[in-house]
This record gives structure tokens, sequence and C-alpha cells, in this order.
């Protein structure tokens, strides 16, 4: 099953997918979005480096697959040895060149849809060039490569509550502005209408060597500086960190949000039930899993 333009879905959910290790990733997500009955379809992006029986995994789940270029900077993959999980998240960005859709939002496969998000198929975006959510800057596990500037007082979501409850008039699904804080987005979800003038600034950002090697996060860190200011915010229910349980445990709360992101390592995926996991949400993932597992036989455990 391949979508190769988007006369009959012009608005797909999409998630990029490089390797084996993920594909448990996509068939959970695919099926959480099916669950939460979601009227659009996932579309699994995938390049060269995707194995054939990951493809035909994808295929038996009736996940639909687009081949797409890898992208990245001129100056390669070296200076991403630190961080190695960072290597193809370059290739997200195609994203925006995916013109044959009125608009992609994409998802990361470390993604868990716990309710229907619909809503970001059709809200409005403005002059907006996309929309996203703010990064959390808290650094709870004190990564030394992470910047400086990336603290609890920085980070938006500390003061989160202040911004926002006094705002009647801010639509539930919107966020704090993209003015606050340092501007740094997560682009574990990323709400699209893809346009030449965009990917071509894109385009421009990737040559510039001086910046993209001094880049921790890629693709989101292009995406901020390119457009400082310039991106339309979402709330974080759109995009929950597994960590926010803990360090903005005031924002947890599962009968509001609507897809946790299971960012860092491990994946639940790669461990077992025995795993003891500080954040309190794998159970989470497992159990959507196991459902699907029972509902569709899959091979893949």
């Amino acid at each position: 099953m391949t979508i190769v333009d988007g006369e009959n879905h012009p608005r797909v959910w999409a998630t990029l997918i490089t390797g084996a290790n993920y594909l448990p990733g996509v068939l959970t997500l695919n099926y959480s979005l099916v669950r939460a009955r979601s009227k659009y379809p996932l579309v699994a992006l995938y390049t060269d480096k995707l194995d054939r029986k990951s493809l035909e995994a994808l295929h038996k789940d009736k996940i639909a697959t687009l081949k797409i270029e890898a992208l990245e900077p001129c100056i390669g993959e070296l200076h991403l040895q630190i961080d190695s999980r960072f290597i193809d998240t370059w290739t997200k960005l195609y994203v925006f060149k995916s013109y044959q859709f009125k608009r992609i939002v994409h998802l990361d496969s470390d993604m868990l849809v716990l309710q229907n998000m619909d809503e970001l198929m059709e809200m409005e975006m403005g002059d907006f060039k996309f929309a996203s959510t703010h990064a959390c800057l808290c650094n709870p596990y004190r990564f030394k490569h992470y910047p400086p500037s990336w603290n609890k007082q920085a980070c938006v979501y500390t003061y989160h509550d202040k911004h926002m409850a006094s705002r009647f008039d801010i639509p539930k699904h919107m966020g704090p502005s993209s003015h606050l804080g340092l501007s740094k987005l997560n682009s574990g979800i990323l709400v699209v209408e893809p346009s030449v003038e965009t990917f071509d600034m894109i385009l421009d950002a990737l040559q510039d060597k001086e910046k993209t090697c001094n880049y921790k996060f890629p693709d989101q860190d292009l995406l901020a500086d390119v457009f400082y200011k310039k991106w339309l915010s979402i709330s974080y229910i759109y995009n929950c960190l597994k960590t926010f349980k803990n360090c903005h445990s005031s924002l947890w709360d599962l009968s509001q949000i609507k897809n946790i992101h299971y960012i860092l390592s491990p994946k639940p995926w790669d461990v077992d039930r025995n795993y003891l996991d500080d954040s309190g949400t794998f159970e989470m993932w497992w159990n959507m899993n196991d459902e699907r597992l029972r509902m569709s036989n899959s091979p893949c455990s």
C-alpha cells in the first residue's frame, strides 16, 4: 500500500522510519491512531536504509508507505557522534517538501496516541510556516552535552500555568506563544503545510556549515533558528514527554494528554515488564502493544 499523491488523502499523519529498530514503535503508533478513531491515515516515510522485511511488516498492518530522499547538512554526520540517535532526524524535514499533501502532521515513531487529535488537521495556521510544541529545557538527567542554557528556569513549562491560567481567550489546543523563553521547539510533532518557499529556506540552512555543525538537536534546532519565534505553538498535550510526569507534574493529567512521547533510551519495546521505568509510562505502551498484537496477529513483538 503506497500513497503517491494527496488527491484522495490531502491530510495525513506521517512518521519517519529508517531502520527495523523503530518498527514496533511505528506499528503501535499506527494502532493507537486507529484506536483513537482518527479519520486520517498514517504514512510511513522511509529511505533506502529500511530493510525489506520491515517494509513488508508495515504493509501487512495496512500502513501506507512513501519512499523519500535522505536529508543531511553538507558537513555530514560526524558532529553527531555524541548523540547518534539524531543522525537520521534531518530527514524528518522532508515533510516540508511533501507538496502532494495539503497538510501533513509528522509524529515521531516513539509516540503513543491516547485520544483523538484530528483537530490538528483542521486548525487555522494563519501566516505561520508550521506548528509544534515548546521543547522542555529542564534537562532532568543533567546530560553534560546539552546546552548550559537548558535548565528549569529557562523552561516555558515551568511557568506554563501562570502564562495560560488567565487566558480564557486561548483555544485549548494552543500552547504558550513561541515568543516566550528561548523559542525552542520539540520536533516530535510538526504540523506542516508543505510549500516550496519554506523548504527552500530549510535547504539554504542545511548548507550553512557554521550553524549546522553546532546544532545539538539537528532538525529542531534548525527549525527554531530559521523560523525564530515564527512558528505556531500548540499545547503540550499533543507532545507530552514521558519526563513531564516527574519534572512538570502539575501538567500531568491523563484525562487531558492526547499523545505521549517516549524520548531518550531505552524505548518501551526494547525492554520487558521487569524494567524499572522511572517515568511510570511504559506500561501504557506495553498494554497498547499487547492489544495490537492480539488484534492483528502481527509478527513484530
